[in-house]
């Protein structure tokens, strides 16, 4: 695999590469069904029809950026190229086979054409998610090429170095060959420390890393809350399900799906034919001291997330700085949600004045109580029997159609009943 394309370049650079490939198909499937009209073939015109519908939903669904951001499969970092490089191959695959089919004079092979276009569609639901484990995967390989490549220079410097100095010695005095014996020793690459070290700091800058015996030494004190943390959320995830959405939608009637690693744990709910995710809470271990840095990258992260989603998201470490504290206090974005958790202090720090922050602080707690619906109609009902739609909405954060849709599935089992009054209201089912 070509390491030197990082992982999130290479994913839109594709993104795009398909995209184009895929319109230059469309045009062409249109020549091929006027060629397979003029020759009566109806059979293969109507089932191009059809792929020209596929193929279009294709080049929509390639036009959007989420495809960099969310993925919808798991893999490790050898899954996540190869899968690019198919994903890729089988769509100038899809458009060489079209444009053979425009230049023979045989009938169209519409099967293989078919074929091609599911590879395609598999293609997009099987993109691999870059989730920090295989990221961090490939930094550390990075890491060993480059030094392996520092380490590879540096032994030809000396080879050469040392060549030189040999054809020097053969044709120079003896007195000239003591001075030379002399200054050999004091070459500066010499001198020079361990190439390693400075390919290790070059790259812990740039990606925030450390080498990878460092990256998982943490002291046992820090290990054993950290893991007692992740397993709170765990079974927090695995026992619940978030029911109102950041726009106030009705979500829990959707697939809550959790995810689990050692230092990180994830729900997300995905929808649509390419099951792209409505919304993700993230947990994981990002250990950054630097205020400048943690800015950037969250505000990177806050460009790829589409207005159809939104992602709440909270790096975990042992303690941190008090200017990102404080900076993180402040943040606000209408798509992403951003939490610290400092695990010496046991402490959720955000912006609290933040109306989805405060929807989903449960899900990156400790602790924390969540009001779950159901108890805020029983509230209702305790404290004026009949309630309506509007006071659903005032105290669980849904929106009309979030609130409207809750209710109905009480009335439907039978929990609740409409008892009219003009605006209709609910109460308790005798």
């Amino acid at each position: 695999m070509d390491l030197e394309s990082h992982p999130t370049t290479l994913q839109e650079e594709n993104r795009k590469k398909v995209h184009e490939l895929l319109k230059s198909t469309h045009s062409r499937i249109e020549k091929l069904i006027q060629k397979t009209y003029q020759q009566k073939d109806s059979a293969a015109t109507s089932q191009l029809r059809q792929l020209r519908t596929r193929i279009t939903g294709l080049v929509s669904e390639a036009e959007k950026k989420e495809l960099d951001s969310f993925g919808s499969h798991e893999g490790n970092i050898d899954d996540f190229y190869e899968n690019e490089e198919r994903f890729v191959e089988t769509s100038r695959m899809l458009l060489q086979e079209v444009e053979n089919a425009l230049a023979t004079g045989e009938s169209i092979d519409v099967f293989t054409i078919s074929d091609l276009v599911d590879k395609i569609e598999m293609g997009f639901s099987h993109r691999i998610e870059l989730t920090s484990k295989n990221l961090s995967e490939y930094e550390n390989r990075i890491v060993s090429k480059k030094q392996a490549q520092r380490e590879e220079r540096e032994r030809q410097e000396k080879e050469l170095r040392e060549q030189d100095q040999k054809e020097a010695e053969e044709k120079a005095p003896a007195e000239d060959k003591i001075e030379m014996s002399e200054t050999s020793e004091t070459f500066p690459s010499e001198t020079k420390t361990n190439p390693a070290d400075d390919i290790e700091d070059e790259t812990s800058a740039r990606y925030d890393i450390q080498a990878p015996a460092k990256k998982s030494e943490l002291d046992t004190e820090t290990l054993s809350k950290l893991y007692r943390y992740i397993n709170t959320l765990e079974q927090k995830f695995e026992k619940q399900h978030p029911e109102v959405s950041y726009n106030g939608e009705y979500i829990a009637d959707k697939q809550w799906k959790v995810e689990l690693s050692k230092r990180s744990v994830r729900g997300s709910i995905k929808e649509g034919r390419f099951k792209t995710p409505m919304l993700i809470v993230d947990n994981y271990w990002k250990s950054i001291d630097d205020k400048r840095e943690i800015i950037e990258m969250i505000q990177a992260k806050a460009n790829t997330i589409e207005q159809n989603q939104y992602m709440s998201l909270c790096f975990i470490n042992s303690s941190w700085d008090q200017s990102i504290k404080d900076w993180a206090r402040t943040y606000s974005h209408q798509r992403l949600g951003f939490f610290l958790y400092d695990l010496v202090e046991d402490d959720l720090i955000y912006n609290e004045t933040d109306e989805n922050n405060r929807k989903f602080a449960f899900w990156h707690s400790s602790n924390g109580t969540r009001t779950k619906l159901t108890e805020i109609v029983d509230q209702l009902i305790e404290e004026e029997e009949y309630f309506d739609l509007g006071e659903v909405m005032e105290y669980s954060g849904l929106n009309l159609t979030g609130a409207k849709k809750f209710i109905d599935g009480l009335v439907k089992k039978k929990v609740l009943i409409d008892v009219g009054l003009g605006t209709p209201k609910y109460t308790r089912s005798k």
